[in-house]
């Protein structure tokens, strides 16, 4: 476990013990690859069981899936402990019978004996300035994805990524200073850079990437004239990609899709005359901007990488959209 970790355990059962009285004690653990691990024990009689703890820094909506996992692969009681956990995040978990507590102290615990839930309580986060760097800004956004998507790009000349992202040249570079100041890029020699803590940049992207960029790429919500059930009759230009249920369904004919998710290069006035779209605030097709330049993803199936598929499949909520891409990334890396 480390330092960063513990402090958050550490800071997060105080607060717990403040608001109830209960003290608790942690101790670190070998666990399951991946997670910082330790396991955690109530000082009172109404808890019998020694819990597996998961401790985390943000806790987000696209962590879901490997939360899910992980409780379905424990055997002892398990509880989640983060920084920060969301409030669309503390309702899934409730839902799904998954303990936490967050830096506050807000806590949801069931077990045979107790009910604990505590809500509303604050905690100031002195952590989001490292979120604020410029590597995750919306241009930086561009960058790291086809740094994250194309195992070459990080060794490309800085024009040709500005070229591939749609970034400035200067962009480019506060990108790639800003990765490298984070210790996600690392210089080999004057030729070779490398990515370094690749998990935690996926991790970082996908937050970002939700928060910042995808709302500004939004186009609109429309629906067809033929409803939901001729979806795939939907035309896609060459530039033009699935992603969320329709790439998954395509990928894996598991999940029929109750909404369609579209990255496009075209103009929306041309891309809703060639499919005859109706815009509407409801509208089961939702239509982003394509962020990219070049091929990035399948051209002859129009799928989007995976990575941008789990991220949007995540982004829903849905707990058929996270089961979903719990078995994207079973069989996908990202």
């Amino acid at each position: 476990m480390n330092t960063k970790a513990y402090h958050i355990g550490h800071e997060a059962l105080n607060r717990f013990t403040k608001h109830t009285g209960i003290a608790a004690e942690f101790s670190p653990t070998q666990g399951v690859e991946h997670f910082e691990d330790a396991t955690i024990r109530f000082q009172d009689p109404r808890f019998t069981d020694v819990f597996d703890m998961e401790i985390k820094n943000e806790v987000r909506n696209h962590h879901l899936p490997a939360l899910l996992d992980l409780k379905e692969r424990n055997k002892r009681p398990y509880i989640l402990i983060g920084q920060t956990i969301f409030p669309s995040v503390k309702d899934y978990l409730r839902k799904n019978g998954i303990n936490y507590i967050d830096m506050a102290g807000n806590a949801s615990i069931q077990t045979d004996q107790i009910v604990i839930y505590i809500d509303g309580q604050k905690w100031q986060d002195e952590t989001h300035p490292m979120l604020l760097n410029r590597a995750f800004s919306k241009t930086g956004l561009r960058v790291v994805y086809l740094l994250l998507i194309d195992p070459m790009a990080v060794n490309y000349p800085v024009r040709l990524l500005a070229e591939l992202t749609g970034a400035s040249v200067g962009g480019v570079n506060n990108t790639v200073t800003g990765l490298l100041a984070m210790g996600f890029l690392r210089r080999i020699n004057k030729t070779t850079t490398r990515i370094d803590l690749r998990e935690t940049l996926v991790d970082r992207w996908i937050s970002g990437y939700q928060e910042r960029l995808k709302p500004a790429l939004h186009l609109g919500n429309f629906r067809m004239k033929g409803g939901m059930e001729n979806w795939e009759q939907v035309k896609l230009d060459a530039g033009s990609y699935w992603s969320g249920e329709a790439a998954a369904y395509k990928m894996r004919k598991n999940l029929f899709p109750k909404a369609v998710t579209i990255y496009t290069g075209m103009e929306k006035l041309d891309f809703m005359k060639l499919n005859q779209l109706i815009p509407h605030p409801e509208g089961e097709i939702t239509l982003y901007q394509r962020f990219w330049n070049g091929p990035i993803g399948q051209a002859d199936t129009h799928l989007a990488p995976v990575l941008l598929t789990y991220a949007d499949l995540t982004d829903t909520m849905d707990p058929r959209c996270i089961d979903e891409a719990q078995e994207l990334i079973k069989e996908n890396k990202l």
